[in-house]
């Protein structure tokens, strides 16, 4: 499916990004199907992918516009994502090596996997539904991995029972950063079921920290059984796992709560048209949008409860971070 998002750019409108919806982007030729995607989306497959936009031919806010313009028929809430870099709500993030385009050496920071050419594993965002828009591939790798949580859980149920067993039980989640003096964290399990629905939160780092922040000694460490669980969980998830092509235009969606995705490692050539760059809207459909636990009620508020004025779109890349300093 490939949109024409009109010959003139698309900026000259004057409109604010983050006032763009259906209303004022209207793609009257597509919307319906767009409505049917957004249903697959929930009640279908749970993924798919618009093909055809040429985001060579546009500036970079052009392109932010498109990729919110036709999200917004998907979704109509968009996630903020706190950026510790700088201090900013984001409503948009660019995923790419921002070595490329930003000097990052500062001490204290360490970068987001998304903002390296590293492996990323399998795991969950921060909300119900993650779009990503592809505005260039890198020389080499880079592939895009989306893994079903049912058909996890369908082969665990037979083969490995005792994994969803511990999976369902509640983990003890770190939700302040490393070395913060006032320590938070939750109890919350890793699976859930409601209205007949498997809904998946599935984050390694705040169960078992990373290499860049370990997790906090004040938490207790997860137990031999919690780690062999999830050993045996991210080997079934890549056995089960199917590869996006993925190519320069391409704008996927998927159900975040349904799936999990991970990334290969990849390297970038000297010519940007061969340098790794996607933008990526996280957001929610009020009409169609799941039932969400009530654990993860006080992180969507935190997510989706605030004014439109208040989303930023950074139209370039910049380092997606976290502070070891500590921040709330």
């Amino acid at each position: 499916m490939g949109p024409n998002c009109n010959k003139r750019p698309v900026s000259e409108s004057g409109l604010e990004v983050h006032a763009l919806s259906p209303e004022v982007f209207p793609l009257p030729s597509l919307q319906a199907r767009l409505r049917e995607f957004a249903r697959g989306l929930h009640q279908g497959h749970g993924f798919f992918t618009i093909r055809g936009l040429k985001p060579n031919s546009f500036s970079s806010k052009d392109n932010i516009i498109i990729h919110v313009g036709i999200a917004s028929y998907i979704g109509d809430k968009r996630a903020l994502q706190q950026n510790y870099y700088n201090a900013q709500a984001e409503a948009l993030s660019h995923a790419c090596d921002v070595k490329q385009y930003k000097d990052n050496t500062q001490e204290d920071v360490f970068l987001a996997p998304g903002n390296e050419t590293i492996a990323v594993g399998f795991h969950s965002d921060n909300g119900d539904n993650v779009s990503l828009y592809c505005w260039s591939t890198a020389e080499q790798g880079g592939e895009l991995y989306l893994s079903s949580a049912w058909m996890v859980y369908n082969e665990l149920a037979l083969k490995s029972p005792d994994v969803l067993r511990i999976f369902t039980q509640c983990w003890q989640w770190q939700d302040s950063r490393t070395g913060d003096e006032k320590l938070r964290s939750h109890m919350a399990p890793i699976i859930y079921f409601l209205n007949n629905r498997l809904v998946i939160n599935y984050q390694k780092r705040p169960l078992r920290g990373s290499k860049q922040e370990p997790r906090d000694c004040r938490l207790d460490p997860l137990s031999r059984e919690q780690e062999a669980a999830l050993a045996a969980f991210d080997r079934v998830t890549a056995e089960n796992a199917i590869c996006l092509e993925q190519e320069p235009g391409d704008m996927h969606f998927f159900n975040n709560l349904a799936l999990l995705h991970s990334r290969s490692a990849f390297r970038d050539g000297k010519d940007q048209a061969v340098q790794r760059h996607l933008t990526r809207l996280i957001f929610r459909n009020s009409e169609l949008g799941w039932e969400i636990p009530r654990d993860l009620l006080p992180y969507w508020s935190k997510y989706y409860d605030h004014a439109r004025e208040m989303e930023h779109f950074p139209e370039e890349p910049h380092p997606w971070a976290f502070s070891l300093s500590g921040h709330d």
